[in-house]
């Protein structure tokens, strides 16, 4: 009896890449971190400023809970899966709490023809993550995170189980990127916790330039550029501004 060698996988057979495998911060991956973000932000216009709380015009906050949906749902695809999928929420619902007593089913009917793998899965974890959300803060809101030391953090998680430990940690390391290119203050634990070395040339320069280009839009976007029409996701570019800033958490910290 003959045995037929297994044959060697064919690139058809390969898994795909990772769209959003973390990056070691060598010169050569922020020079093309930088090079992305530069083409991204060209299609993404900077926000109008908005009345601010002491009356005065600020540029509007990253929604955390967009941030949320957004990676649930493109976690594993193009950036413009996750866009669609919460423009399809906004427009479909008329505020998150009535999002928050809807059925995943029909979230899941929605987003159908996105054709996303998990799907259902997906709009499970999402509705019951806004759910205790909710019931944890009377409301559908995280921004009280960024206030939040990283134990609150933590515990605050640990409080809503729903949400996903990859959501966890993209949520965790946005917070942490959003310090790194908003923060008055000294960034030092900040860049510590992504694993960048404050002492490297290149990683200044880095960040000097990242936030020179993210000033005129005062967040991390996660959009791509503009909504196409026919409902068909975005995908001119790979990942959101946000998205690529977030690779550069170390491996061990983003699942």
């Amino acid at each position: 009896m003959t045995t037929k060698k297994k044959s060697k996988a064919t690139t058809a057979d390969a898994a795909p890449p990772d769209l959003r495998e973390a990056l070691e911060p060598t010169p050569a991956n922020l020079t093309a971190i930088l090079k992305d973000l530069k083409a991204v932000l060209a299609d993404i216009p900077a926000p109008q400023p908005v009345e601010g709380e002491d009356g005065k015009p600020v540029l509007p906050q990253l929604d955390l809970v967009d941030a949320l949906l957004h990676i649930a749902f493109a976690d594993g695809l193009p950036c413009g899966y996750g866009q669609e999928a919460r423009r399809r929420i906004d427009d479909g619902y008329v505020d998150r709490n009535e999002f928050r007593v809807t059925e995943a089913f029909e979230v899941e009917d929605l987003l159908r023809d996105l054709e996303i793998p998990s799907l259902f899965d997906r709009c499970l974890a999402v509705r019951d993550s806004v759910a205790q959300i909710y019931n944890d803060q009377n409301g559908v809101n995280l921004a009280f995170l960024r206030e939040a030391g990283i134990s609150d953090r933590n515990t605050f998680f640990q409080r809503v189980p729903a949400v996903p430990p990859h959501v966890v940690a993209f949520l965790a390391n946005l917070l942490t990127v959003e310090e790194l290119c908003f923060s008055d203050k000294s960034t030092l634990r900040a860049q510590q916790r992504l694993g960048l070395d404050p002492k490297n040339a290149a990683v200044a320069k880095f960040l000097d330039e990242v936030r020179a280009l993210l000033k005129p839009y005062g967040h991390l976007p996660l959009s791509v550029g503009p909504h196409l029409g026919g409902g068909k996701p975005n995908q001119t570019h790979v990942l959101s501004p946000a998205c690529l800033l977030v690779r550069l958490a170390p491996a061990s910290k983003r699942r």
